[in-house]
């Protein structure tokens, strides 16, 4: 790795003076077509826009390095070791000298640059001072000793990836036999990571999520979607109720199907789970997925001619069927081939209220209504008493997939744009720009009305067609 050239998907650390001090952010390359003018298009692990979103920004490929490797198995620190320490509260490593050994793994690091405080820090939080020179790590990494080199050698253990999504066992009492969902953070090697919750945060502070350390045997991967799948009671399922996966049984199958009554394992409680909310439940062992249930109930056969009946798209026009257009007729349902939308897929419904014309709300499949109609359970819209999701129904002329995620280091008048805006994504025009692209004045033309928006919170806008994107 250079600093000329990197890679979609790349774990790096970013310079920036803090109090006088050079500190380093973590974070990410977006992706390899987001380099420009020496510039390179990184994606923040800590940095915060809006106390929600991840900073993202154009940076000059002398002010990154790669992400260092983790600490040393089994390495401890002495007064007068060059260490970088781990800032928790501020999200940056910064360079400083052990100046006393507190016992019990914990230390106090005296910060280099800056005014020169001193800090007490957690083994975790240290890693050995090194700098990056000439594509290079200095000190060596090859100083690791043979022993050290067995070990890793014959570990048999799953490797989890820095900023994969995983499941985590919870280790509070009241919520024993649950997964949480998080994103690894780092590798703190010996099977040992810090993981970054997605849906809880900080205990006074809603912007920060939660960070915890985890041992690798309590993590585990995202388990394979299965889309489609009926329950029968006694079947072993995962339920995600209070924000965890909980594993239970299915006691009772309620309304055609929709709803069942699932019985928790570990707590004893019986709640309602709509089927969306349902999965499979399969183990990780030994880095493979495995089914616990002696054998999975056999696929419900279709008839041969029977047509699918979760429909979101037509891919074929009735005159791509023929070299030349026929006299029109009725085509038999086999004739038809629609793309099926399976019950909890995430979209994107434009709405057709008055005053509310090009808008679009991120929502929920929740079932098929027959003739291209939809159920959907809305994900920033409530009822007028604000205790649950709004569910309407929608048409599927109305109904998209989530939009690719696009990066774009700044927008030009006149572009096509979405903006978010009451609690969804309004299309227009952009009509003004300050002097740095950091703010826009967007234009909606079904509205007729102009308002400001921060570049965070604008996106390129995608036109959904014959099944394909296309950028408006």
């Amino acid at each position: 790795m250079t600093e000329g050239f990197w890679r979609g998907g790349d774990r790096v650390e970013v310079l920036r003076l803090v109090s006088g001090a050079a500190v380093y952010f973590p974070a990410s390359v977006v992706n390899a077509s987001s380099m420009r003018k020496n510039l390179v298009w990184v994606e923040h692990e800590s940095l915060m826009v809006g106390g929600s979103k991840r900073m993202k920004e154009y940076v000059h490929p002398t002010r990154i390095r790669p992400s260092p490797p983790p600490f040393e198995i089994s390495r401890s620190f002495v007064a007068g070791d060059e260490v970088d320490v781990f800032i928790d509260s501020e999200g940056f490593w910064v360079r400083g000298k052990v100046t006393a050994n507190l016992g019990n793994s914990k230390y106090i690091v005296r910060v280099k640059g800056g005014d020169g405080t001193e800090t007490e820090a957690n083994r975790l939080n240290l890693r050995l001072h090194r700098e990056w020179e000439e594509g290079n790590w200095v000190p060596s990494l090859e100083s690791k000793t043979k022993t050290i080199k067995l070990k890793i050698k014959f570990r048999r253990r799953y490797e989890f990836e820095k900023g994969s999504i995983v499941e985590v066992r919870s280790k509070e009492e009241t919520f024993n036999g649950s997964w949480f969902c998080a994103r690894i953070v780092s590798s703190l090697g010996d099977d040992r990571y810090i993981v970054e919750h997605l849906r809880f945060k900080r205990d006074g502070d809603d912007s920060t999520p939660l960070r915890d350390l985890v041992q690798g045997k309590n993590m585990r991967p995202v388990p394979p979607l299965v889309q489609g799948k009926n329950y029968e009671p006694g079947e072993e399922v995962d339920a995600w109720f209070n924000q965890r996966w909980w594993v239970g049984r299915v006691s009772t199958v309620v309304e055609r199907g929709s709803k069942f009554l699932v019985y928790f394992i570990s707590s004893g409680e019986e709640p309602t789970i709509p089927h969306f909310n349902l999965r499979p439940h399969k183990e990780w062992i030994n880095g493979q997925w495995t089914s616990p249930n002696k054998e999975d109930p056999p696929l419900k056969k279709r008839k041969p001619c029977e047509r699918a009946e979760k429909v979101f798209n037509k891919q074929w026009s009735s005159s791509s069927l023929y070299k030349e257009d026929p006299p029109l007729k009725k085509l038999k349902r086999c004739e038809i081939e629609e793309k099926v939308f399976s019950n909890g897929t995430m979209v994107e419904v434009r709405s057709d209220e008055q005053g509310y014309e090009g808008s679009w709300y991120t929502a929920k499949i929740i079932s098929y209504l027959g003739e291209n109609r939809y159920r959907v359970e809305y994900q920033t819209l409530t009822t007028e008493d604000l205790k649950e999701l709004l569910k309407e129904e929608a048409r599927g002329s109305d109904i998209r997939p989530n939009p690719p995620q696009s990066a774009c280091d700044r927008y030009e008048l006149n572009q096509p744009v979405d903006a978010w805006y009451n609690d969804g994504w309004w299309s227009g025009r952009v009509y003004k720009i300050n002097s740095d692209y950091t703010r826009y004045v967007v234009y909606f033309e079904t509205t007729d009305e102009r308002f400001v928006f921060g570049y965070n919170d604008i996106r390129p806008c995608h036109v959904w067609s014959k099944g394909k994107w296309s950028r408006a």
